[in-house]
């Protein structure tokens, strides 16, 4: 989703946000924040701190992955353990997503937009590893602390529904189902980064403005007290049935419903086709790209708040609720 976020500046005619974390920093902070206050006490709080270094916290871990992405992404320099990470795990910037048509119900393997190194398949390795296992994908080498910083920050991306549900668009500008990778490709809106409302990709709109929104609702100021305000609802969330095993692809198929909820509801209104500005921008679209402008209906941002509040929620329990089932 956010391959090249470069293209999206450029596209939506403005300089948008460079931190470029799902749900914006703010958002994930406030998982690791909600996650730390659940485990207080407990054996899983003892184990992260022995992974955890001087001055770090849940809410530093949740952002580490996206950091180790590059300077651009959260304004700081990689360090050499981030480097690390990234030289042996080259496809790691696909771990935080994965491009399921909005359309499907439920989150399925093998089919278009899954990819065995999507954010399901990431999130399940980080829990075998943390577990003392072998990741299922030989490709995803990882040691038990970024195994920690994956967990804390994917169980936040899985539970933003964009980094689950994407939207396909037709030659006719209308959302369509296509069946194979190649098909899908033309019309791909990349997790809705090349779908732009006013000068705001609608990806970065929902890491961003959404939150923002939830938080000023809330009359918070900083993540550590929404997260205060999130906890008590968050001790009320329902645990996940099964095995920690299957709860990935659970939480991808609730977000790709969520999505499928939230995509629906905008319409394509034009589409910037190489060499095309948008009504609102003199802006050119890159080569080869087609960007579509798309409105909201009129309560959408307040609505989209709403589910920002819920799914933050729902994101620090689940993850506090698998660190104390991996640690009981």
């Amino acid at each position: 989703m956010k391959r090249t976020l470069g293209t999206l500046l450029f596209c939506c005619g403005t300089l948008l946000s460079l931190h470029a974390f799902a749900w914006g920093r703010a958002g994930h902070e406030t998982v690791g924040y909600v996650a730390a206050s659940l485990i207080a006490g407990t054996h899983a709080e003892k184990e992260v701190k022995k992974l955890l270094e001087p001055g770090e916290n849940m809410a530093t871990a949740a952002e580490w992955m996206d950091c180790a992405k590059g300077f651009r992404y959260c304004q700081k320099q990689p360090t050499s353990e981030m480097q690390d990470y990234a030289s042996r795990n080259p496809k790691h910037h696909s771990c935080h997503y994965t491009d399921v048509p909005f359309e499907f119900t439920e989150y399925r393997e093998n089919e278009v937009g899954a990819s065995p190194d999507d954010v399901v398949h990431i999130l399940g390795d980080a829990i075998l590893v943390l577990r003392g296992q072998l990741s299922a994908n030989p490709e995803h080498d990882l040691t038990k602390r970024e195994a920690l910083f994956i967990l804390a920050h994917t169980v936040g991306d899985i539970h933003q529904p964009l980094h689950v549900g994407a939207a396909y668009i037709d030659e006719g500008e209308q959302f369509v189902v296509l069946e194979t990778a190649d098909e899908a490709q033309a019309g791909f809106t990349q997790g809705g980064n090349f779908l732009c409302h006013g000068t705001v990709g609608v990806h970065s709109y929902w890491d961003d403005r959404v939150v923002t929104g939830a938080m000023k609702k809330a009359e918070k100021t900083t993540s550590k007290t929404f997260a205060a305000a999130l906890v008590p609802q968050a001790k009320k969330v329902t645990a996940d049935p099964g095995p920690i095993a299957d709860w990935p692809a659970a939480w991808a198929t609730e977000s790709l419903n969520i999505a499928s909820q939230e995509l629906s509801l905008l319409t394509v209104i034009d589409a910037r086709k190489p060499g095309k500005t948008s009504p609102w921008q003199k802006t050119q679209v890159a080569a080869d790209r087609t960007v579509w402008d798309v409105e909201f209906p009129g309560d959408y941002q307040a609505d989209a708040a709403v589910t920002a509040r819920e799914q933050l929620t729902k994101a620090g329990a689940g993850l506090a609720r698998l660190l104390k089932a991996i640690w009981p």
